[in-house]
């Protein structure tokens, strides 16, 4: 080694000796040396040490965390570690039961303070945070025409709701093809945080939006966006959206076959008969079906085949005049029937009851000219005609005679019955004069006259 890294620390160690002899901590050893304390001051000086190691000791017993929940202050622990831990065990424990990620919505502070007269309590606090903490997720606010209407969990499922509307009104029909499924109102959403049991299924979004018959209102369940944290509440009307569809139909439809008609003098006016029956056609029609929520509301054909052509039906009519076969004296139409309601301007007829399938008689000779059912009023009825009236018979049980047959006075034509509209078994019976045409044409075309000014039952 060389002098000259030696020489300048030996001059260092030396001028640390010169100062330490000169200094107040040698002058200090200096007096001691050589001197016995007393034993008081010992006792004072560690008396002093004790109480000052105490004091720093209790000083220190002072500090804790300091728990909060936002503002609030749920207590004080000395283990933050333990607080912290868990949080994230409930937070583990809450995803786990409710199927998806969660966290607390609130702030958790843990701050070392000073504060002296407070005691440590690990369990109120866990508790504490249990009850006031509330977990919260990250979901997708369905939106419709911009406004928010329910949570689902992702945009997924945002998704699904739109499939879901779109194939509500979709027919199954072998025959029908759907061509477009579109919603009216626009559906869409938007990013927002709330409570896990807050959240919608597609499914029940989709009811939602689609159930006419269902209450129009719901509180808002959103606390708003991912941007606006502030809590939102409220009702909220849930708005009905529309479906619309366009599918193509394919049905096959009847042609009605038509009637022609050849005239002969050998029947009588009211007389006819069918000489080919008619045949009715057949033909495929392709539609495009605009419907709304199922409920149709355009049609348009895109083309017709015939796949049959309908027969024509050919109908012979008599031109004869019928003879005035009646004598215009009418005998009672039920051999034992009672009048139960008598002739008005609202009744123009005589109502004759009878046990049920008891004789109906033709009140004079004549022919018939109709002999059918209609459901409602007449039920079963015959007309015949006498020349210069008419006879009604309504609501019988049976009819006994065709339209074109000659009948007798005194003759069963049919049976006692409720047809049509009826209380119970009775005849309803009418006189209409005529004008000698035969032709009966219309029900109220021919003046209603009070049977019992005939005959006295």
């Amino acid at each position: 080694m060389r002098a000259w890294d030696i020489k300048p620390r030996l001059s260092m160690a030396a001028r640390l000796r010169r100062a330490y002899r000169y200094s107040e901590l040698f002058k200090l050893r200096c007096w001691l040396k050589g001197k016995t304390l007393h034993w008081a001051l010992y006792l004072t000086v560690a008396s002093l040490l004790l109480g000052a190691v105490l004091g720093f000791h209790n000083y220190l017993r002072g500090f804790y965390y300091v728990v909060c929940v936002g503002d609030q202050e749920v207590g004080y622990v000395r283990d933050a570690a333990e607080i912290e831990g868990f949080i994230v065990s409930l937070t583990e424990r809450c995803s786990l039961n409710y199927g998806m990620p969660v966290e607390p919505r609130e702030e958790i502070s843990m701050q070392w303070e000073h504060r002296p007269g407070e005691e440590e309590d690990t369990l109120s606090v866990k508790e504490a945070l249990r009850q006031s903490i509330t977990m919260v997720t990250d979901a997708v606010m369905v939106t419709v025409d911009q406004v928010p209407v329910v949570p689902v969990a992702t945009e997924l499922d945002v998704q699904a709701v739109i499939d879901l509307m779109c194939q509500a009104y979709v027919s199954q029909a072998d025959n029908i093809v759907l061509l477009e499924a579109t919603l009216v109102e626009e559906v869409g959403s938007t990013s927002c945080t709330v409570r896990p049991e807050e959240v919608y299924s597609a499914e029940e979004v989709a009811s939602l939006l689609m159930e006419d018959e269902s209450p129009r209102e719901l509180v808002a369940l959103s606390r708003g966006g991912a941007e606006d944290d502030t809590e939102a509440s409220g009702v909220a009307v849930i708005p009905l959206v529309h479906v619309k569809t366009v599918e193509e139909v394919t049905a096959e439809e009847r042609i009605p076959f038509n009637t022609d008609y050849t005239y002969t003098s050998s029947m009588w006016t009211m007389q006819s008969r069918v000489i080919t029956p008619g045949k009715d056609g057949s033909k495929e029609v392709v539609y495009h079906v605009t419907r709304e929520n199922g409920v149709e509301i355009g049609r348009n054909i895109q083309s017709e085949k015939v796949l049959e052509h309908p027969v024509t039906q050919v109908v012979e009519r008599g031109t004869a005049s019928a003879p005035s076969m009646g004598t215009g004296q009418f005998i009672w139409p039920v051999a034992g029937g009672r009048l139960t309601a008598g002739f008005s301007s609202w009744h123009p007829a005589i109502d004759i009851a009878a046990p049920a399938d008891s004789s109906v008689l033709a009140a004079d000779s004549g022919v018939v000219v109709i002999s059918e059912y209609i459901r409602y009023p007449q039920g079963n009825y015959i007309i015949i005609y006498h020349g210069k009236y008419w006879t009604v018979y309504l609501h019988n049980s049976a009819n006994l005679v065709s339209a074109g047959t000659t009948v007798s006075k005194g003759q069963v034509i049919a049976r006692v019955g409720s047809t049509g509209r009826s209380t119970g078994p009775h005849l309803h019976f009418e006189i209409r004069s005529s004008n000698g045409g035969g032709e009966w044409n219309h029900w109220y075309q021919h003046t209603p006259v009070n049977p019992l000014n005939f005959f006295q039952p």
